[in-house]
């Protein structure tokens, strides 16, 4: 195996890296599906009394064929960045191995935290406590988000543009509906739940405070790194508009997470323009790093924006333009 891994290394974009990465996900990979499989045999060897019992399409059995389905492109080299920038390979490649081993990390002590609680269907045990702290502090769902944060980390680690995708469009809706309908019974169960849902983020890390500060920091130093070393490719910007988006999600409070959305959004197009329009539409990333700069100690334009209207006047004038809607 590990010499067929050694050929197709040759044809990827960093065989190095392609090695490590690989390597990583086979160790994580196996842990987590231990864990699934211990949590398999604790549910029924100490099964509890339950209010409630509904088997949901989308279950642990699927979750793990969708990780299979990615591990497929990932293992073999599949739809790999064009990622040609050495220093850009080894930053995107620790920024996802870190996302991996956290995932994988969070993963396991959201499980412990669970404890009996845990089912594969979605279950409301008679003596339901809701659970807030430990990895429960991070993610309303952090089995879920863990997952979805392993396998984005993968993505990022192997520069695998397709996986990133899928896991976008495919494993995060399917996440979001499961985690939506456990949350519905959740709340009869236990009106509490409100306020959690209110202050924890449902799929994405739950970032504040100091830990805030330093991940803006590292996202504006990494666009910082590729304006001035004039980096710039369609990876770059698939890269950073993904990595602006997750964090739009993960940050508190909700005027830093709302400009880090609108940030992504302004990296996509300008990028897309600049690259396949006219090239100084690339030095609108300019301001955008001048935004996230001054966003780190006052109010950016886009904290502004939240806070006076709670909505992006670029989409309200979309939809307007569109005839979808109209503005109160």
């Amino acid at each position: 195996m590990w010499e067929q891994l050694q050929i197709i290394a040759e044809k990827s974009v960093n065989s190095q890296l392609y090695l490590w990465g690989m390597s990583l996900i086979y160790i994580t990979g196996i842990i987590l599906l231990a864990a699934v499989l211990l949590k398999f045999r604790q549910y029924q060897k100490h099964p509890q009394a339950t209010d409630l019992t509904i088997n949901h399409f989308f279950s642990t059995r699927e979750m793990v064929l969708c990780v299979l389905v990615l591990f497929i492109f990932w293992n073999k080299s599949i739809g790999q960045f064009p990622l040609t920038d050495s220093i850009g390979q080894y930053v995107f490649f620790i920024f996802g191995s870190l996302g991996v081993i956290f995932g994988l990390i969070w993963h396991l002590k959201a499980k412990a935290d669970i404890g009996l609680l845990w089912s594969d269907g979605i279950e409301i045990k008679s003596r339901h406590q809701l659970q807030t702290t430990g990895a429960y502090a991070l993610a309303r769902h952090p089995m879920y988000a863990s997952l979805l944060m392993w396998c984005w980390g993968a993505s990022l680690m192997m520069f695998n543009w397709i996986t990133l995708g899928l896991v976008c469009a495919v494993f995060l809706p399917l996440m979001i509906i499961r985690a939506r309908d456990e949350e519905k019974q959740l709340i009869k169960k236990n009106p509490d739940y409100e306020l959690y849902r209110q202050n924890v983020r449902m799929l994405t890390v739950t970032t504040s405070g100091f830990c805030s500060l330093a991940v803006r920091v590292v996202l504006v130093s990494i666009l910082l790194y590729f304006l001035t070393m004039q980096k710039i490719s369609l990876s770059v910007v698939i890269i950073l508009s993904f990595l602006h988006l997750y964090f739009g999600y993960a940050f508190m409070p909700e005027k830093v997470a709302f400009s880090y959305r609108s940030k992504s959004g302004m990296l996509l197009i300008f990028g897309l323009l600049g690259l396949y329009v006219w090239p100084a539409f690339l030095y609108f990333y300019y301001l955008i790093a001048a935004m996230c700069l001054y966003g780190l100690k006052w109010n950016c334009p886009c904290m502004w924006v939240y806070e006076k209207y709670h909505l992006c006047p670029c989409f309200v004038l979309l939809q307007k333009c569109a005839g979808k809607c109209k503005i109160k």
